[in-house]
């Protein structure tokens, strides 16, 4: 025992040690240590190279969670990946149940759900690239690992994948007959019900697997317009089926065709007020000798002061704190239809491999109703020309109106409107179509490679039907000097409803985008001294060819019809660039691997669905540019005794070109415009581990840090030209920490039964939502918690029951009930913020039976 505590010890040291070089690596499977059966950590094997790779010699950035720790800690969708692996962070949507924001090494996926734009991040079920973060969903899927690779990803995963890429990789049919039921309950009546049956080999050749899901749960905030608990904010119920099959016609020839299909139906997350304008001005401010105006955004205290909410019982809250009860009378349900078929071909020719995956996916998205305001149905005073002087005293009236008008107008009431702030609907839908084929050589050889070429295309349609209102402070704008002469400071002090409300006429944004990609690549790995030599050399090189076209027929209260609109708003453009990775390794020896790599990633341009044209100014819809990023990163991969694996990471990003948002106050949707000015350096580290303690305890951490530096980012002074305030700015959906860490106990508990405990935690750092504080002036309060969460699992496996294994697993998530904002929305000028709360406390039972 004391010589292994020494070798402990010599193992800390020499890789605390190679990571001060600092060379220090990153790819490590965030997950617990597995014990072998000779006891410690077992070879993590992934794919992300095209060919089954042990992940410690692998000189990339990954992180491959285990099928073991998929099952034990529920992990079922993108957004369960939160802080399991460093520098990974997501947030959930905001209308839909299906979405999300992805964010790796501070780079997140667009917070925007339009279709004009791709994703830096890209996402992958089963190595089928997948355009929309909305479509990610596969509950049903029996997982086998996944593998999560951060920083750009520009040769085999080389499509829009400068921040990092997630593979979901499912387990195909077995060669044995089983059945597998999982049933569940939890806290908020949720209910799990999952089959999945293989059919074990069919004559030699044949292996199928069909699965079936049904999960449902309560909202976790309750609405009292509502009675139906399923459909509070979040509530949501999710049926699912999957059918997969291999079938192999020769032994050098295999077959896969996986279908899966799922329905969500359920009321996005409750949204509510956590900050209103109030009157007070934002000053303009100096940035590097420019002067910029603020937004200023519109009184909404004042409004909500004057006006009621009808249903008895609910109020007008506004605050910065997790509600359980909101009166929400336009949340409404949201249906996600997702689905794809991916059919394989895979042929060994004799020591090469040959590869085809064609595969078809498509979303349906329907909402009928968000609720943006967080409140019941609110009554209050109305804007408009002909009822300004309804309801002054007739007093004050007699001194600019004759006696009979002044009684008149005295008489009248000012009227009175039910216009929510915001309420918004939408129906969306997406499909696609990927092919691609790979050669991929044998292992064991000095020289390794892989080529290959993708081809993929999708449409998209979106119509986003949006009614707002915008608050007027009528003392300002109406009853001036201006308007009023001396009069003015009377009628402003008689007035009966200084702030009412503007309806916006019901707006509508609508749309087709169309995409399509191809591109040809190829990676290769030289190890002059052979196969087991320590040094090797890896260069990568992609080229892609991207088009885009979006064909706007609405933007406004009525749809184009004029020739010249209808023009502007369709619009095609055309990209494309070369990205690659250079990459030397070192094996210095069986425990410690070393690397230095340099990568350049690409992400497509598009269009801006929100863009404002004007065909008086002969203004079109106008893309904006690609955006590139070199990445340059040193690291260590080290595994000493099978006990201790320690891995690090030091990388140095620069992103160019990038996407800057800029608010367009006022017009007949939610406007904005979007240029390629931003400019950002990124610096950070990783640190990932796992120790075997004992051949029962165990203890897994990571921690990850990102500096951003920004360089350039675009805004129009008050003279209207366009200066730098990267100053100011700090960069949206992107935490500076995340961490996690945990302890397994396991032990043999007799007849072959094990028990597992588990308790884990995972951190979050603070991070603005929105990147500029000119344009939003509830910055700070839609800023995302930083937040700590506790989980913990206690699970006894495979004892039996008659001809079943059953399992039995207690969970809790979020155990110590911490409220923090998950999301936030930052109106500007409308006047408001609103927030929405990650979920509290959750915490149930699950039961497995294998046959």
């Amino acid at each position: 025992m004391k010589s292994w505590h020494r070798a402990t010890v010599r193992a800390l040291l020499a890789s605390g040690a190679g990571l001060v070089l600092p060379i220090a690596a990153q790819a490590q499977n965030g997950q617990p240590p597995q014990q072998a059966s000779t006891g410690g950590l077992t070879e993590i094997v992934v794919t992300a190279q095209k060919r089954e790779e042990n992940l410690q010699q692998t000189p990339i950035a990954i992180s491959a969670i285990s099928a073991k720790q998929v099952e034990l800690r529920g992990i079922s969708e993108i957004k369960d990946l939160s802080a399991l692996a460093p520098n990974v962070a997501i947030a959930p949507g905001t209308t839909n149940a299906t979405a999300a924001v992805v964010s790796i090494r501070g780079i997140p996926t667009p917070a925007d759900e339009t279709q004009g734009y791709d994703s830096p991040i890209g996402l992958y079920l089963d190595g089928v690239y997948l355009a929309r973060s909305s479509t990610a969903s596969f509950e049903v899927a029996d997982i086998e690992r996944v593998e999560v690779l951060r920083g750009p990803q520009g040769t085999l995963f080389g499509r829009n994948t400068t921040g990092g890429a997630i593979n979901f990789i499912t387990k195909l049919p077995t060669d044995y007959a089983s059945l597998k039921l999982r049933f569940g309950y939890g806290n908020f009546n949720q209910l799990t019900g999952r089959f999945i049956l293989n059919s074990g080999t069919i004559g030699d050749v044949l292996r199928m697997s069909i699965g079936y899901l049904h999960k449902q749960r309560d909202g976790t905030v309750d609405n009292p317009l509502q009675p139906d608990r399923l459909l509070d904010p979040g509530g949501n119920k999710t049926d699912s089926v999957r059918w997969a099959a291999t079938l192999d016609l020769a032994h050098w020839l295999k077959i896969t065709n996986i279908f899966d299909y799922t329905r969500v139906d359920g009321v996005a997350s409750a949204q509510q007020l956590a900050q209103v304008g109030d009157g007070t001005f934002r000053p303009n401010v100096t940035i590097g000798g420019n002067t910029f105006s603020q937004v200023q955004p519109a009184n909404v205290a004042g409004y909500l002061a004057e006006a009621n909410v009808l249903q008895p019982g609910c109020g007008k809250p506004v605050q910065l704190a997790r509600l359980d009860t909101l009166c929400l009378d336009q949340a409404r349900l949201s249906s996600d239809r997702v689905w794809g078929e991916l059919f394989r071909v895979e042929a060994d020719l004799g020591g090469v491999t040959l590869r085809s995956s064609t595969a078809w996916r498509g979303w349906k998205n329907r909402i009928e109703g968000s609720d943006l305001d967080g409140m019941g149905t609110l009554r209050g005073p109305l804007f408009t020309q002909t009822s300004l002087l309804n309801g002054f005293p007739v007093g004050v009236l007699s001194l600019f109106q004759p006696a009979g008008t002044a009684a008149f107008l005295a008489g009248q009431s000012v009227p009175t409107t039910t216009q929510p702030l915001f309420q918004a609907s939408n129906v969306r839908r997406q499909h696609q179509f990927s092919q691609e084929l790979e050669l991929v050589s044998g292992k064991g050889s000095a020289f390794e490679w892989v080529v290959g070429a993708f081809y993929f295309r999708e449409n998209g349609y979106e119509r986003n039907d949006q009614s707002f209102g915008f608050v007027l402070d009528t003392n300002q704008a109406v009853f001036t000097p201006t308007n009023f002469g001396a009069l003015a400071p009377v009628l402003q002090a008689a007035n009966p409803a200084r702030y009412r409300l503007v309806p916006t006429p019901s707006s509508v944004l609508g749309y087709n985008a169309y995409g399509s990609s191809k591109a040809i690549y190829g990676q290769a790995t030289w190890r002059p001294g052979g196969a087991d030599a320590p040094l090797g050399f890896t260069l990568g090189l992609r080229y892609t060819w991207d088009t885009k076209r979006m064909a706007r027929f609405q933007n406004g209260p009525t749809p184009f019809t004029a020739p010249v609109d209808l023009a502007l708003n369709d619009q095609t453009a055309k990209f494309s660039a070369p990205t690659g990775n250079f990459t030397v390794d070192y094996r210095a020896s069986d425990e410690v691997n070393l690397y230095a790599r340099v990568a350049r990633g690409y992400r497509s341009g598009g269009f801006n669905a929100r863009q404002s044209t004007s065909a008086a100014a002969n203004i079109p819809l106008i893309p904006f540019r690609d955006e590139k990023i070199w990445s340059y990163e040193i690291g260590a991969k080290t595994e000493f005794a099978h006990r201790l694996r320690l891995n690090g990471a030091v990388f140095y990003n620069q992103y160019s070109d990038q996407l800057a948002t800029i608010p367009i106050p006022g017009g007949a949707t939610f406007g904005t415009q979007v240029v390629n000015a931003g400019k950002t350096n990124y610096l950070g580290a990783e640190l990932e581990g796992q120790l075997v303690l004992t051949d029962e305890l165990s203890l897994d951490g990571s921690v990850g840090y990102v500096h951003k530096n920004v360089k350039q980012f675009p805004a129009a002074d008050i003279n209207g030209v366009i200066q730098n305030i990267a100053p100011v700015i700090t960069l949206g959906n992107s935490p500076d920490w995340t961490a996690n860490a945990g302890a397994t106990y396991t032990r043999p508990i007799g007849g072959g039964a094990r028990l597992t405990a588990r308790a884990g935690w995972n951190y979050v750092s603070s991070q603005v939502m929105f990147a500029n504080p000119l344009a939003a002036p509830f910055q700070q309060v839609t800023s995302g918690s930083a937040r700590g969460l506790w989980d913990a699992q206690l699970r006894i496996d495979d004892f039996d029951l008659g001809a079943a294994k059953v399992s039995v697993t207690l969970w809790g998530k979020n155990l110590t009930n911490k409220a923090y904002v998950a999301r936030g929305i930052d109106y500007g000028q409308l006047g408001w913020g609103g927030v929405i709360y990650g979920d509290p406390r959750t915490y149930g039972v699950t039961l497995d039976l294998n046959f």
